[in-house]
């Protein structure tokens, strides 16, 4: 782990804050050079490696996703206000995302259901793809210019 003036155990501490409080991220795909950027609701694994979300199979993103799985997703404290630039925390975590299958698909449907109860319709749909991004690393900024790096 490379740190800006934080240490690993503070980094995890704000990682877990953040995505904990939460609900919706920003997640970046591209395919042939051409990004997209839409927002996804997510839920991560307890030891931080994980993050899982859905969608259907008919999608830019699953598309992009299934030619190109290396992803971005960025999760942040905003309010919408002007302090935000001095205030927020931003994570982005960086990894590869692949499409869970059997009893995986089972674990992570659930840990996804336990944060989000109003996506069971969604999840169950025969086109629901359930998304696991193994996380390579995850990218904190606070107090608009403290920065640290959480390698997993």
């Amino acid at each position: 782990m490379a740190a800006g003036h934080m240490e690993e155990n503070q980094v995890r501490r704000k990682v877990r804050r953040v995505l904990s409080s939460q609900l919706s991220a920003v997640l970046a795909t591209s395919k042939d050079d051409d990004p997209y950027c839409c927002l996804v609701s997510y839920a991560m694994t307890d030891d931080l490696k994980g993050l899982i979300f859905a969608t259907m199979r008919n999608r830019t993103k699953y598309r992009n996703m299934a030619s190109n799985p290396r992803v971005s997703l960025l999760v942040d404290t905003r309010k919408n206000v002007r302090e935000d630039i001095r205030r927020a925390t931003t994570v982005a975590v960086i990894g590869i995302a692949d499409e869970t299958v059997g009893e995986e698909k089972r674990r992570c449907a659930s840990l996804l259901l336990r944060k989000h109860p109003g996506l069971r319709g969604f999840i169950n749909s025969s086109d629901c793809a359930v998304m696991k991004v193994r996380v390579d690393k995850m990218v904190v900024v606070s107090d608009f210019e403290s920065s640290a790096v959480l390698d997993l």
